[in-house]
């Protein structure tokens, strides 16, 4: 367990970035490596993929340039199971074994976890993190840390998305706590009851409403409301 996790939870709300977001993850476990991937599904409002990772970048480029994502064995189990899993259950195929090769010769190791998330409009992403440790230890490490990462995924699910939406259409990109106020202001809560669900202040849940309706480009908090429904962002 981490010493903080609910501290870890207010960093990532904090956060600028989904790469500063998951550069937090790695420094607050004993994990070499993370990515997270937004997923394209049909119907996708996604033109592009949407993929942050702390891999070295001479592996981002052989990833890339030779098409790994075909060859990659976690990405196709994800879209098979649509479940969490550990890399010792990686069901390894022939066509596999080239990629795999080549991530060891990179030092990236074989011992992983891959935690996916779905929110309610079907958006899915995958968080993995994974490790050169020996599988053995590392599953002894991982095992008591399942449910923190399933926390804070979503956190960092929601961060991606507003940022892919930002990258494809333009539509402004909300810190998580812009994010959270404006869900709950959706839902009909006062600017008290918003403040006491997350645990702020009054004044500090009207200044992360205040800004989201800036960036928004709206001058009431129900057109913000409305134009980030319409816009995906809710």
């Amino acid at each position: 367990m981490t010493k903080n996790l609910e501290g870890l939870k207010d960093a990532i709300l904090r956060s600028n970035s989904v790469e500063s977001t998951i550069c937090l993850v790695q420094q607050a476990y004993d994990i070499d490596f993370t990515t997270f991937h937004l997923l394209k599904n049909d119907g996708q409002e996604f033109s592009n993929p949407f993929v942050r990772t702390t891999y070295p970048d001479a592996w981002v480029r052989q990833y890339l340039l030779n098409n790994y994502i075909s060859l990659d064995p976690v990405i196709e189990q994800v879209i098979e199971e649509r479940e969490s899993f550990c890399w010792s259950e990686l069901r390894i195929k022939p066509h596999h074994k080239k990629m795999l090769k080549v991530s060891l010769e990179f030092g990236l190791g074989s011992s992983g976890h891959s935690f996916v998330y779905s929110d309610l409009r079907g958006r899915r992403s995958v968080l993995s993190v994974n490790s050169t440790k020996p599988m053995r230890a590392w599953q002894a490490y991982m095992t008591p840390l399942i449910d923190e990462f399933e926390t804070i995924l979503p956190l960092i699910h929601t961060k991606g998305v507003t940022e892919a939406l930002a990258e494809c259409e333009g539509v402004p990109s909300l810190t998580s706590r812009e994010h959270e106020c404006l869900s709950l202001s959706s839902e009909g809560k006062s600017y008290s009851a918003i403040a006491s669900e997350l645990n702020l202040s009054e004044h500090t849940a009207r200044s992360y409403l205040k800004m989201a309706r800036a960036k928004l480009g709206c001058t009431t908090l129900a057109q913000a409301v409305g134009k980030a429904v319409r816009s995906g962002i809710l």
